[in-house]
């Protein structure tokens, strides 16, 4: 999963992406360019898999991060060539907003890049809708007229200077849309860089009351420079520091999961064999077909059923022998809906 983090210049959004990537801050350019960190998904689960089953390898699921160059927020809503491309191949967004500088106002900031967002979407929306127009004045073709209704339907939104993310669309115009990378569509993580002094105060709740009516987006308020203090910790020394600044999670693993809870992606795990335990994203309500296909193509072509067993339940029994044996262990066609944490052995012939 690729998530792009963006925002107005110094608002922190470099420091938040050294905190989840690890990667050196003093090392990295800070003009125009693009950095990009692959980083695992952290899940006790697959920790918990791998010390009872004891295979040769774990291997986590990963999300891949883009440090986007910030944007200007000012009257000129255009966005950069290269900046606007890393946003447009990005599956989400996370947008840090200054909360720790003096006379900082995310609100406005936010205002501030969302129309840009806005205008950014606008101009491809109306090109296109121009182009489609002029098509259907020579062939009037069904596809061209459903196009061409979608489009003027978000073309009023944006020109009514809202995004398209609090808007639904069936399946069909889901699939029309898709290919424009439109970004008030994405997927937003809203995250207020909040100072030191405000972790043990009620600041950080005050912002995520603020932004908690954004449609269809997540807040969290963070401190970036102590995250990635965090970030450059011996893992040892982590839980020591994380308890004397008062923080539960490090903001990898709080980001990562709200980015799960807002794309609607869940875990399963494969791990019948003694080689490797694994997990694999999939979207929530994908079924076994599906999910043998974000194994391998063949397996999802060839599938004939599924072996599945719940995490928790193949805890209890202690193994899969024992979860056979007890009935928890259970065969499901392909049509069976893949629950987060179902452990899965696939069965196919190609």
């Amino acid at each position: 999963m690729k998530t792009g983090i963006t925002g107005l210049p110094f608002s922190g959004k470099t420091t938040l992406f050294c905190a989840l990537t690890g990667q050196d801050y003093d090392s990295l350019g800070h003009g125009r360019d693009i950095h990009m960190g692959t980083v695992k998904v952290p899940d006790d689960r697959l920790e918990k898999l791998f010390e009872m089953i004891r295979p040769k390898k774990i291997t986590h699921a990963t999300m891949e991060f883009f440090d986007i160059a910030g944007q200007s927020g000012g009257s000129d809503k255009t966005i950069e060539s290269k900046a606007l491309q890393a946003m447009k191949n990005a599956e989400s967004l996370i947008v840090v907003l200054d909360a720790f500088n003096p006379g900082a106002d995310p609100e406005r900031d936010f205002n501030s890049l969302m129309d840009e967002f806005v205008f950014n979407d606008l101009v491809v929306v109306t090109n296109r809708l121009e182009r489609v127009k002029k098509d259907l004045k020579s062939v009037r073709r069904d596809d061209l007229v459903r196009e061409h209704d979608i489009l003027e339907t978000c073309r009023d939104i944006l020109e009514g200077g809202e995004g398209l993310r609090g808007r639904s669309f069936d399946h069909g115009e889901e699939k029309i849309l898709r290919g424009f990378q439109l970004i008030t569509l994405k997927s937003l993580l809203i995250v207020v860089n909040i100072p030191e002094d405000a972790l043990s105060n009620d600041v950080g709740k005050k912002y995520e009351a603020l932004f908690g009516n954004v449609k269809n987006a997540l807040c969290a308020s963070i401190c970036c420079e102590i995250e990635k203090e965090i970030a450059m910790l011996d893992e040892a020394d982590r839980p020591t520091f994380l308890e004397s600044m008062g923080i539960r999670e490090p903001a990898l693993g709080r980001l990562i999961r709200m980015s799960y809870l807002n794309l609607g992606l869940i875990s399963f795990f494969t791990g019948g064999g003694p080689d490797e335990v694994r997990a694999w994203t999939v979207r929530k309500g994908s079924n076994a077909q599906e999910c043998a296909g974000a194994i391998h193509s063949d397996m999802e072509r060839g599938f004939i059923r599924a072996e599945t067993v719940a995490f928790d339940d193949f805890v209890k029994a202690g193994s899969f022998k024992n979860a056979r044996e007890q009935g928890l262990l259970r065969i499901e066609g392909k049509e069976y809906i893949v629950q987060d944490g179902d452990i899965l052995t696939m069965r196919f012939s190609v």
